[in-house]
């Protein structure tokens, strides 16, 4: 596929921006040169920071890093209604807009691949491509049965059988509808390791990553995530990459990676080994290759 890059909106400088979109500041970081990919957090609470920088994506694209309505240091309405995943759509629409831009690729992680996905259901003609990292497409009965029977398999790792009480706290708790009173750093504080095939990354990589509790109660109000996209996602046409953590138990590559995969006739599935949930920061190298062969493969620019 051929792209036509047009680069010559003003909003799209490089370095750190704030926009007006949809009633709410828009905090924004772009990078890179090249047609547009947007790159929105993942909706339910932390901040864009933790998924900068994706350099293959910045070799050849001009990368707009934005923080969703009420994370970070974005803006948002106090009311839980407008946290559903359409408002997260819409937002992603009016900043293409905004960014004066015919199509882009849409990229997104975990809950910011669920609007990625969600978006290409909806407006695949004004789409390049999509990258999905380790995103959620349905949590239905397979996908936490997978995440139970992964969660169960950790505890004879190394790591875990070393650090049993570490392992213990964070099953009781993945399990606890306690967890509903706690805040997202309380959470990850007892439950990170889990997140990563090398669990010692764990402390460093949340350090990055601000997170807002409020939006959490918002998106848990609204229902953000909880859509099963699988039986939409025919419509999506454009290239489509997924990537998945071989070792993630949140997005796990059975039940999200293969089944979006299975769902979209034009994607390539790239499961990452050594790697749970975050394969950029676990593996750079092989996320890096995999976005850039993709990305050279499938389109040449204009």
């Amino acid at each position: 596929m051929k792209l036509t890059i047009d680069s010559s909106s003003p909003a799209l400088e490089q370095g750190e921006h704030f926009f007006y979109i949809n009633g709410f500041t828009m905090h924004c970081y772009i990078r890179g040169n090249g047609p547009v990919a947007l790159i929105p957090s993942p909706g339910w609470g932390p901040s864009v920071d933790y998924m900068m920088p994706l350099t293959a994506l910045e070799d050849f694209c001009t990368v707009v890093y934005f923080d969703t309505r009420h994370s970070g240091k974005s803006t948002g309405p106090k009311d839980p209604s407008l946290y559903s995943l359409e408002n997260f759509i819409a937002d992603i629409e009016a900043l293409r807009k905004f960014l004066k831009q015919p199509k882009i690729f849409v990229a997104g992680h975990s809950g910011a691949g669920h609007q990625a996905l969600a978006y290409g259901i909806a407006c695949d003609e004004r789409l390049y491509g999509i990258i999905a990292i380790d995103a959620i497409a349905a949590q239905d009965e397979l996908r936490f049965a997978e995440m139970s029977r992964r969660i169960a398999k950790k505890k004879n790792e190394p790591y875990y059988t070393s650090h049993p009480e570490y392992y213990n706290r964070a099953s009781e708790l993945m399990r606890s509808p306690a967890k509903a009173q706690m805040t997202i750093k309380q959470i990850i504080d007892v439950t990170g390791g889990f997140y990563f095939y090398r669990p010692e990354l764990a402390k460093e990589a949340f350090n990055k990553m601000e997170c807002n509790d409020d939006v959490l109660k918002y998106t848990q109000e609204a229902a953000f995530q909880t859509k099963n996209l699988l039986p939409e996602l025919h419509h999506i046409t454009v290239p489509t990459l997924i990537i998945s953590g071989e070792d993630d138990f949140m997005c796990d590559p059975i039940s999200q990676a293969q089944r979006i995969h299975e769902n979209i006739s034009s994607s390539k599935l790239v499961i990452i080994k050594e790697s749970g949930h975050m394969p950029w920061i676990e593996q750079p190298k092989a996320f890096n290759l995999a976005c850039q062969n993709w990305l050279e493969e499938t389109f040449v620019l204009g």
